[in-house]
């Protein structure tokens, strides 16, 4: 996290277990729709093709919620901006409206100087299932080291 390539200062995921599970979660059931669909090729008839359809929109639903939930979310410093990637949405906020850094439930929170605070839930106890405390010094570290640049200690 050290070297500032194309601006970005450090990147975190979702924790290795959370990543695992998005994994499972979305490996699991297109493993159950491609035997469905080999069931097929030895037993062809509507029933047969049906249950292979169901079984891929299960995996394609199951597949979209992990990578939607878990698996593209993510915490990017940039020299110019905090991109926190969220399973509700993606927010981009200037370091110039940031006023410090907490770790909260949902992740570490963003608190600005106008009183907002915004949230980077990759982060988060419940999205990696570990303790953040040690990703969470990383942040911290940058945060700190970004909002005093210029100024003195």
């Amino acid at each position: 996290m050290g070297d500032k390539r194309d601006g970005v200062i450090g990147v975190w995921r979702v924790g290795w277990t959370g990543r695992l599970m998005g994994y499972v979660l979305a490996v699991g059931p297109a493993g159950g729709a491609l035997s469905a669909w080999l069931g097929v090729l030895s037993h062809l008839g509507t029933q047969s093709v049906g249950s292979a359809g169901i079984a891929t929109a299960v995996a394609l639903g199951f597949g979209l919620f992990a990578w939607w939930g878990l698996l593209r979310v993510r915490l990017e410093l940039t020299t110019d901006v905090i991109v926190m990637v969220n399973p509700w949405g993606t927010q981009r906020l200037p370091w110039s409206r940031v006023s410090t850094v907490s770790l909260g439930n949902w992740g570490a929170q963003f608190h600005t100087t106008d009183g907002f605070t915004y949230s980077a839930y990759a982060l988060s106890g419940l999205a990696g299932g570990t303790r953040q405390d040690e990703r969470f010094a990383d942040v911290r570290r940058i945060v700190d080291a970004q909002l005093h640049r210029g100024h003195p200690l």
